[in-house]
């Protein structure tokens, strides 16, 4: 059985947020519990368990509305114990075992404490300590226990409930649902309680038996919304997209101006056979009964985006930033919408308005800096892109690609040895992070032709991690420039062996053979595998079409080869199509093809030895 917790439950967010502290604190807190537990009879909740009730009445999505933090906030009724040396040693002993790491051993004994006392708090601490500890199978007897003593608490049914339902006992957990489901009735809480179940389910581990069980439960609520939208995202959950767009659809028809139901809706649709088109025409439709709904119509205008829409899609997003002018989300959506329109400077204008917002307007601005960055960075204003790589916060996610790029363009400048000094002198908190370093560094020495010198820092940080896939990778790479051919595809086999999903691999293997105009069969069979794990990826796409043209087989070379330019005319990609065209016999078109990839990148070094051995020099 897995034993890990997959989500966070009521009474382990709350041992989390007052759980296991200095030493002095658990003393005092076990002293607390002990004086309540034992003195008074029917005392009010104990610290811990009015946290508990707090977060399940603010805090925790999972651990019930208002009403139900009012229910758990009724003390039950507690039983009468004997504050015995004996009980106060073991609450004692059990705190210090917790902080020094022995968290199994201290639930263990509160869990014992309480089947002999009959006290609802201490099973309520057992179950906070197994929640600490993520063991589920200590977790459940104790919150059984919990729930048992303390009925009438809310974070003790959802605790069990939550237990209940992440090891598959949907049985069990049926008719604790289905009272809470009759009290939101009674008590005209019913979107609350759904929206609450919902995230609940779509976290469980079987969501097909999870939407079998919300079914029955919602049977007499067929007309409420949000037990629509449940089933929807259950269903979703469960990979029965259908059924998941057929819910949400049937929400929208119940409330045709319910912005969440056309949202999901939309975006169940998108996953259908419908796709995107259909999503589309569904957000057309609501837009013009309630064309206020901005987050309706942003989602509209990114579905455009990736129709391939570019104009439409602008005109949405210019339409929700009339709606909200000071919207971070809008505005960097069209700076990202300009930039994939080749239009960089509207891209700057609108990160510039982004990043002029007023300062009480949250929004984080390492994304913008970076985002800026990039753009001086491909204008070649290259000391312009350094200033805002320079901005990117040190504590931001952001920092490090921007660290990067600060390297990359050192080094394209002559400063080699100063992008590896920034590079080295870096602090990082993993080898992860120390690996994406090593990676710049040995981009920064090819860049600068010193692929020697690449290949043997990446060697020796190999040495450090071996299997690090992304040390590999690149290591396998730096090894075919040095012409070490043997290395490579020694590294590539351990990849894919460590990684068998890592579609990369496979195509560099391949794509090396196909360039090289060796072992051509089982190139092939590298990047059939490659496209059967990513075939939507321009540069596999590429080299199955540089196999087949190796094979002599130009009709079919061309074909792939004109839909991995359609994807990405990057130069390379040119280079092999005008040269699979040129071959075919449509020589115009191949110089077409390479003008333009010419004018993208001048520089290419795989597009000019072709135009050089073809003598097409534009």
């Amino acid at each position: 059985m897995n034993t890990s917790v997959p989500a966070p439950f009521p009474a382990a967010r709350a041992a989390r947020r007052s759980g296991l502290r200095a030493l002095s604190l658990a003393v005092l807190s076990a002293l607390a519990l002990l004086v309540a537990a034992c003195a008074t009879p029917a005392a009010a909740p104990t610290g811990t368990q009015a946290s508990a009730a707090d977060e399940a009445e603010s805090t925790d999505a999972d651990a019930g509305d208002a009403g139900d933090a009012s229910a758990a906030a009724q003390a039950p009724d507690l039983p009468a114990v004997e504050l015995t040396p004996q009980i106060m040693y073991q609450v004692l002993a059990s705190e210090i075992a917790a902080q020094r790491g022995q968290v199994d051993s201290a639930a263990a004994t509160y869990l014992s404490m309480a089947q002999q006392t009959r006290d609802p708090r201490l099973a309520q601490r057992a179950t906070e300590l197994a929640l600490a500890e993520r063991s589920i199978e200590r977790a459940l007897p104790a919150a059984r226990l919990w729930h048992e003593l303390a009925p009438s608490s809310a974070v003790a049914t959802q605790t069990v409930e939550s237990l209940w339902l992440s090891t598959g006992r949907y049985e069990q957990a049926e008719p604790l649902l289905r009272a809470r489901l009759e009290r939101a009735r009674a008590e005209r809480r019913l979107p609350q309680t759904y929206a609450q179940l919902q995230r609940l389910l779509v976290r469980t581990a079987d969501p097909k038996a999870a939407l079998e069980m919300l079914e029955r439960l919602a049977a007499p609520d067929a007309d409420v919304v949000a037990a629509r939208l449940a089933l929807a995202a259950v269903a979703h959950a469960g990979g029965d997209s259908v059924r998941a767009a057929a819910e949400a659809e049937a929400a929208l028809k119940l409330d045709a101006t319910s912005e969440p139901a056309a949202i999901a809706a939309a975006r169940y649709v998108a996953g259908t056979p419908r796709g995107n088109p259909g999503a589309i025409a569904l957000l057309e439709r609501f837009l013009k009964r309630q064309p206020k709904a901005t987050e309706a119509r942003f989602l509209l205008a990114r579905l455009l985006a990736a129709e391939g829409r570019n104009e439409a899609a602008r005109e949405q997003f210019e339409t929700a930033l009339k709606q909200e002018p000071d919207s971070p989300a809008i505005l960097f959506s069209l700076a990202q919408l300009a930039h994939q329109m080749k239009q960089p400077q509207v891209a700057a204008e609108y990160l510039q308005r982004y990043l002029d917002l007023p300062e009480q307007i949250q929004r984080d601005n390492d994304p913008a800096y970076l985002f800026m960055g990039q753009l001086a960075e491909e204008a070649r204003r290259y000391d312009e892109a350094l200033g805002w790589y320079e901005k990117v916060d040190r504590r931001d996610e952001q920092f490090l690609p921007a660290l990067t790029r600060r390297a990359v363009i050192l080094g394209k400048t002559g400063r080699v040895d100063a992008a590896r000094e920034l590079l080295r002198g870096t602090s990082v908190s993993s080898a992860r992070e120390r690996a994406l370093l090593t990676s710049a560094e040995a981009q920064v020495l090819r860049e600068a032709g010193r692929d020697a010198e690449a290949y043997t820092v990446l060697d020796e940080a190999l040495a450090r991690t071996p299997e690090n896939p992304d040390l590999l990778y690149d290591h396998a790479m730096a090894a075919e420039r040095v012409d070490k051919l043997d290395v490579m595809e020694a590294d590539l086999r351990k990849l894919m062996s460590l990684r068998p999903d890592y579609a990369h691999a496979y195509n560099a293997l391949g794509y090396t053979f196909a360039d090289r105009n060796i072992r051509l069969d089982e190139a092939q069979q590298l990047i059939e595998k490659a496209l059967s794990l990513a075939p939507d990826d321009a540069q596999i796409i590429d080299s199955m079409g540089w196999v087949l043209f190796r094979r002599g087989q130009f009709a079919p070379a061309v074909e792939q080869l004109q839909k991995a330019w359609r994807l990405l005319p990057e130069p390379e990609i040119g280079a092999h199509l005008g040269e699979a065209l040129f071959r075919a016999g449509r020589v115009d078109e191949a110089r077409r093809i390479w003008a333009a990839a010419a004018a993208a990148d001048p520089d290419n070094q795989t597009l000019k030895e072709t135009l050089a051995r073809f003598k097409a020099v534009q």
